[in-house]
């Protein structure tokens, strides 16, 4: 293997090993005085209900979130689920979404305030088939 070769490999291998030591747990979002907690109703394969909570560092709801969200299965070749909502109550907006399939799966969350801030954060889950 070419060395150049074996160095994308290498970076390659580590970036997925980071990924999937992440678990459950969210990263830093884009604004940090915006907070994001996803939640899930069902990781089994099918229709569940997403419910992602938005606060600012005090804890106080934000209420007037633009909240959508992309599901992808960390291998490629499948089909993204996208699920997007503006209707929120006490700082927490429900979605419908469907897992696909069984398999590890990466979801990320995008808010944009009425003000125009942003923030992002992903959520790794595992779907039992």
């Amino acid at each position: 293997m070419p060395p150049l070769s074996r160095k994308l490999f290498v970076m390659f291998i580590l970036l997925l090993a980071l990924t999937a030591c992440n678990g459950r747990n969210s990263q830093q979002t884009d604004n940090a005085d915006i907070r994001i907690i996803a939640a899930v109703a069902s990781t089994q394969v099918g229709q569940t209900e997403l419910l992602i909570t938005i606060t600012d560092n005090a804890g106080n709801p934000i209420n007037d979130a633009e909240v959508s969200v992309k599901g992808d299965m960390s291998h490629a070749g499948m089909t993204p689920v996208l699920a997007e909502t503006s209707s929120g109550s006490d700082g927490v907006y429900k979605m419908p979404f469907e897992w696909t399939m069984g398999g590890d799966w990466i979801v990320n969350v995008e808010v944009v305030l009425a003000d125009g801030r942003t923030a992002s954060q992903q959520f790794n889950y595992e779907i039992a088939n």
